[in-house]
């Protein structure tokens, strides 16, 4: 039907013209012309909008649409459709455009296709939200290209840069069929946030402020920040509470995901909790990954809360080849979880041999000094007995004053080195495995011998667990290695 006529003859107030289709077919009519109406009616224009925006081509016809001639002309949704595809296609020309978008929700179909909900968000509040699709063969050539960090990129939480075409469907609307990836861009786009995180830190004086902080001597109290059943967590808490020298820890885990939209504001809520439960020392650990893996280890407030913790913070975030704003902000950094462990071991271990020197040296000074003074007091008698009559008395009264003397200075000394030698025992009882066994632990011997690497036991073994308070035999039933995962 053609609006310009069929409007232009009810505005003049008499019959309404039949349709130019119907005219041609009855040789009535002039032939159609092309611009605007005559008359600059605003009912006019409107109607002539809606008839070049619907129907550029005058397809639509009595038979697609019902129409009242004398008030208004109605069109259906597949035309309104119809009509939106044919501008889309007009506007992008078919070619495929650049987008950033979050991934909210991603599903895998059976045939391999990959459906992406797509959304847009600022502080909070949703601007849009789009549907996207990966077809089956596109997907395996984005995934290829993007290699180890497909799964970290291809999951919701994730911002993605890709290109795309603007595709319509009458029934599901607008959509993005997904061309390509760009990692670069988006690598691009996380190191511009650790820059801008770096940037806002040194501004505010916070790089070194949790490194200023007093590491205890004795670290045996750990609060372990990170993700439970993942490998950097298991290597931690295997190389800790399994080490060589059967020394005893106090680790209490504080759960939070790692990677990921959420991880941060995971982090800093584990961080405080950890904080707050007072440990000597705060250890946050993830397992290795590439680049983008860092980028929640890049997060302004996450930073700040390591700053701010006033506990000292240890990292071991697995990653060899460049550190996190959270490495530098941290009182220490290691390379890896098991380097942190390790570390914590080797910090015990150097101070209990220091602790059992010091012990050793005053129990040898105390036992010199008294030596001494009973050398020097045999030395005073024997002279004494060799002077003559006269000087006999006033020295006796000096060696009196002496003796006096020597046997305070002597018994003070003595109960200063004891005092300090039960104190320094008590420190070295708290390391003995009696009292690791006290705390819960268990030794598992074999043969005779202790069990440290499962991999020297076998299915059916028989092994001996020595607990603080008696003894139980075991049969093993199975062995798993670390090797195993």
């Amino acid at each position: 039907m053609d609006l310009d006529s069929t409007r232009r003859g009810t505005i003049r107030g008499g019959r309404p013209r039949r349709p130019r289709a119907e005219q041609r077919q009855s040789g009535e009519g002039p032939t159609p012309r092309m611009g605007r109406p005559r008359r600059a009616c605003g009912v006019v224009r409107v109607e002539r909008w809606a008839s070049h925006i619907l129907d550029p081509g005058g397809a639509l016809n009595a038979e697609t649409h019902v129409s009242q001639p004398t008030e208004k002309t109605i069109y259906t949704l597949s035309q309104l459709g119809e009509s939106l595809k044919r501008t889309l296609e007009r506007v992008t020309e078919g070619r495929a455009l650049w987008f950033k978008a979050e991934i909210s929700k991603l599903t895998t179909g059976p045939t391999g296709h990959v459906y992406l909900d797509l959304v847009e968000e600022k502080d909070g509040r949703r601007l849009a939200v789009m549907r996207g699709t990966l077809w089956r063969g596109q997907a395996d050539v984005v995934k290829a290209k993007l290699g180890d960090n497909a799964d970290q990129i291809l999951q919701a939480g994730s911002e993605i840069v890709f290109s795309g075409r603007v595709n319509y469907h009458a029934v599901f609307g607008v959509s993005l069929v997904i061309e390509d990836i760009d990692l670069d861009a988006m690598v691009g786009e996380a190191e511009r946030r650790k820059q801008a995180t770096l940037a806002t830190l040194k501004k505010e004086g916070a790089l070194a402020t949790n490194g200023l902080l007093s590491m205890p001597r004795l670290l045996q109290r750990i609060a372990l920040v990170g993700s439970p059943g993942t490998s950097g967590f298991r290597d931690f808490g295997v190389h800790l509470l399994r080490n060589e020298w059967g020394l005893g820890f106090e680790v209490e885990v504080f759960s939070t995901s790692v990677q990921g939209k959420q991880a941060p504001a995971e982090i800093v809520a584990a961080l405080k909790a950890a904080a707050d439960s007072s440990p000597d020392v705060v250890v946050l650990v993830r397992g290795g990954g590439s680049a983008l893996d860092l980028d929640a280890f890049n997060d302004l407030e996450l930073c700040r809360a390591i700053s701010r913790c006033p506990i000292p913070v240890l990292t071991g975030i697995g990653h060899e080849s460049d550190l996190s704003v959270a490495d530098l902000v941290a009182h220490t950094q290691f390379k890896t979880p098991t380097a942190v462990a390790d570390g914590l071991v080797d910090k015990m271990v150097q101070e209990q041999s220091l602790l059992l020197e010091w012990t050793g040296q005053m129990s040898r000074h105390t036992h010199q000094r008294l030596a001494w003074e009973r050398e020097r007091l045999a030395h005073l008698t024997q002279t004494m007995r060799l002077q003559p009559d006269q000087m006999l008395q006033a020295k006796a009264v000096q060696l009196g004053h002496l003796r006096e003397r020597t046997l305070s200075l002597a018994q003070q000394a003595l109960e200063r080195q004891t005092q300090r030698i039960g104190q320094l025992h008590q420190t070295v009882d708290a390391l003995k495995p009696d009292n690791t066994l006290a705390r819960g632990f268990s030794i598992a011997r074999h043969q005779g011998k202790a069990v440290k690497d499962a991999a020297l036991l076998s299915k059916d073994d028989v092994v001996e667990l020595q607990f603080h308070q008696g003894r139980a035999t075991a049969v093993v039933t199975s062995v798993t290695s670390n090797q195993d995962g």
